[in-house]
């Protein structure tokens, strides 16, 4: 329940006023800086089944594991890769194939599928209702902070607020990536893309260009850290060089920002070797023939992002970010603890 229905399927039911207006059941994501609404629906205890579409069962995928042992849920998991089917053991009912021809079988019995739904409709929405009672992200005052440098929420909200609700955005693997997947909402499938299962620093650099080239009509966007842009940032280069309105988000916090937030705990070297000088991104990319822009202050996040969408070429915002700012992943760390406690 925590998934969203295929467009077809979620279609034919609401149709039949079995299911709400569109995106009333997204509760957001699960595990590594989810949200509270998707942790209290599949570890709640009220949750009677969990669809699971195409997702492995690894530790992140799973917070630590503790979807196996605190879920009461009877799990349906639909997966082509037989691995990720038996990996981990006796996790409910599998169904070895494509998660589209699962979903299109949906589609063709709605009907069937209908007054077994109808009939507990009340209680479901009852449920939904309990859950979505309470807070759905953690620190939301973060996302208006006035604090200079930029809090990474704060950018990634302001971002939110400009960009096409159509567009593209790609998350790269960093702190930035924990700060995105908590804050940010899509409103589309296949509108928001990640590694979530790697860390590839500077992936979504270059992959952006691809995306771009192949889906010309959408706007695109990228999310990204300082410590990327020195693994693959020359790939601005390309972007540039062909006028691809690719716009370049860099949270410049002068850390390697995940590491960073750990290994400062053990000491003076161990910070500074997760430390970064503050280069100028900003005028790097004007260098590759970017337009380069850069904000120090929170109240200039929107009337730059629009600066940069309206170039009409590869644009890169340089975020002077603050680096002291814990990531939300509050509930992945506590099944990180409970775990660790069960061994």
């Amino acid at each position: 329940m925590a998934e969203r229905w295929s467009i077809p399927v979620a279609t034919t039911l609401r149709a039949k006023g079995l299911f709400p207006e569109d995106h009333a059941l997204s509760l957001g994501v699960f595990g590594y800086a989810g949200t509270r609404h998707a942790t209290n629906a599949i570890l709640g205890g009220k949750l009677d089944y969990l669809l699971v579409l195409g997702s492995g069962f690894n530790e992140r995928d799973t917070m630590h594991w503790t979807v196996r042992e605190k879920s009461k849920a009877m799990m349906i998991h639909v997966n082509t890769d037989m691995d990720e089917l038996t990996a981990n053991g006796d996790l409910g009912h599998v169904v070895p194939g494509s998660t589209h021809a699962f979903l299109d079988f949906m589609h063709v019995r709605a009907a069937a599928i209908a007054p077994a739904l109808e009939a507990g409709q009340a209680r479901r929405r009852e449920w939904l209702e309990q859950i979505k009672a309470g807070p759905r992200l953690y620190d939301i005052e973060n996302c208006g902070s006035p604090r200079v440098p930029v809090h990474p929420a704060a950018a990634i909200a302001a971002l939110r607020k400009v960009f096409p609700r159509d567009g593209i955005v790609l998350v790269d693997s960093g702190a930035h990536r924990a700060f995105a997947g908590h804050y940010w909402s899509a409103y589309a499938p296949r509108t928001y893309i990640s590694a979530t299962n790697l860390g590839p620093m500077g992936w979504a650099i270059p992959a952006a260009i691809g995306v771009q080239c192949a889906r010309s009509d959408r706007r695109i966007a990228v999310i990204t850290g300082d410590g990327c842009m020195q693994m693959h940032g020359m790939e601005l280069q390309t972007a540039a060089r062909y006028r691809l309105p690719i716009v370049y988000v860099v949270i410049n916090n002068g850390a390697l920002g995940n590491v960073w937030l750990r290994a400062r705990q053990y000491g003076a070297l161990p910070e500074e070797l997760t430390s970064i000088p503050d280069h100028d991104w900003a005028g790097f990319a004007r260098a590759l023939g970017a337009q380069g822009f850069t904000v120090r202050e929170p109240a200039a996040l929107a009337e730059t992002y629009q600066k940069a969408l309206a170039a009409g070429t590869t644009a890169l915002i340089d975020v002077k970010a603050d680096k002291d700012c814990p990531t939300p992943v509050y509930d992945f760390n506590a099944g990180k603890r409970a775990w660790s406690y069960h061994e």
